[in-house]
């Protein structure tokens, strides 16, 4: 595969820093399963096997089709990684409590870019570096509707690399509702490798929920570093059902006392789909806790990937953890890998994590045949049943409608042998 890297030139003050970084992503390349991170999911065989080249030229966008979700919403459109528009007009948000979304600038980025040079999909991030949107949310405000990001891919992004950032600020007691819309209407293989940049503020809440809308072909590394101060509260839902390859990842650390974190994922896997979901949990003060709840269905060739890891420090007491991630294989050919960590240094925590897999269950399959379901409609009954169970703490009914419309969408199963 070759690599057509250009840096931007021109009046940018930090090209020197690009060229760093860029030197740095050359030395070590892409990540590859000599990595135990990345020991499920070599990344850099994946791209060598789907791209003969891989560039950041600049390409033409293509105005998208805009869909209407059915529901009052603020808005914030990307267009192939780049911030297009937003609305805010319907919170009538005054200036006092919110602070504009801009283009993301490097010099914003580089407040929250490790030092360390380990990392080489960031090193390429910082380096390629072409957009984003900075969000910040102050103090006491609440939303009264959900912040949506309609991100967009559009036009011919052919061998075409994107490298994209989100910084989000949640203030004091803030509290923000905000959905991640991938529609993907583009022409070309692409390869886009996000980071994303969340500080949840003392006493504040964040629930946020990434949705696959439509097929893709397309490959996404997204990685998210997340921190908790006291009494902060996260909920993360991660739906990529549809998207041919997907990796995320999120460093969450509880940095505050009675902090709370939980995660949510539910994927469907279709024909030569691959998912992996990596989580590092960090336990760093008393009294916090964390849930995760993965669920993946797989059918034919199809891999599946849940790597989680809880720290827990040896101040953080009173720690409760728990972690679950469970396979339902539709098929002899697919795969489902799975490797759940506790690290531990505290003795009064109540942690706990486990893993199963297995087939579909023939009883359940049996009984509902028996009462005039054809199998291809019972087996869709089943795994939705399976899926929807992470979506049980959902208080608001739109977004669990947008939920199980996306479900009812990507489950779609017509190989099953038998």
């Amino acid at each position: 595969m070759e690599l057509n890297f250009k840096i931007k030139d021109g009046l940018d003050k930090h090209l020197k820093l690009r060229e760093e970084k860029l030197n740095y992503f050359k030395k070590k390349g892409f990540p590859n399963k000599r990595l135990e991170e990345w020991k499920f999911t070599d990344l850099e065989k994946i791209l060598k096997e789907n791209f003969k080249e891989l560039n950041n030229e600049k390409s033409k966008n293509k105005n998208p089709n805009i869909i209407d979700l059915g529901f009052k919403h603020n808005s914030i459109t990307l267009i192939n990684g780049k911030l297009d528009s937003f609305n805010f007009k319907i919170e009538n948000i005054k200036d006092k409590n919110y602070s504009p979304i801009n283009e993301l600038e490097l010099d914003l980025l580089l407040n929250f870019v490790d030092e360390t040079n380990e990392n080489s999909m960031q090193n390429l991030n910082t380096a390629l570096h072409e957009g984003g949107f900075k969000l910040d949310i102050k103090s006491e405000y609440k939303f009264k509707y959900p912040i949506v990001i309609f991100n967009y891919f559009s036009g011919v992004l052919n061998n075409k690399m994107i490298n994209n950032s989100e910084v989000i600020n949640l203030s004091k007691n803030s509290d923000a509702t905000l959905i991640e819309f991938l529609i993907d209407n583009s022409s070309g293989c692409f390869f886009k490798n996000t980071f994303k940049y969340i500080n949840i503020d003392e006493g504040a809440s964040f629930n946020y929920y990434f949705i696959n809308k439509n097929e893709s072909k397309n490959f996404f590394y997204d990685y998210s570093k997340i921190k908790l101060s006291n009494n902060a509260n996260l909920k993360k839902y991660i739906f990529p059902s549809g998207i041919k390859f997907n990796k995320s990842e999120s460093n969450i650390e509880l940095n505050g006392i009675n902090s709370s974190s939980k995660i949510y994922s539910g994927s469907f896997l279709n024909r030569n789909n691959h998912q992996e979901i990596k989580t590092n949990i960090q336990h760093l003060k008393p009294n916090c806790q964390s849930h995760q709840d993965i669920k993946n269905v797989l059918t034919t060739r199809s891999k599946g990937v849940f790597q989680g890891k809880v720290f827990v420090d040896q101040i953080s007491q009173k720690t409760d953890a728990y972690q679950l991630s469970k396979g339902l294989l539709l098929d002899e050919d697919c795969e489902f890998s799975t490797k759940p960590e506790l690290e531990i240094y505290a003795d009064d925590v109540k942690c706990s994590h486990g893993s199963t897999s297995g087939n579909i269950d023939i009883d359940a399959l049996y009984y509902l045949k028996a009462r005039g379901i054809k199998e291809k409609e019972a087996i869709k009954m089943i795994v939705k049943g399976f899926l929807e169970s992470v979506l049980k703490d959902i208080k608001n009914r739109e977004i669990t409608e947008i939920l199980e419309n996306h479900l009812d969408t990507h489950i779609n199963y017509e190989n099953r042998s038998n």
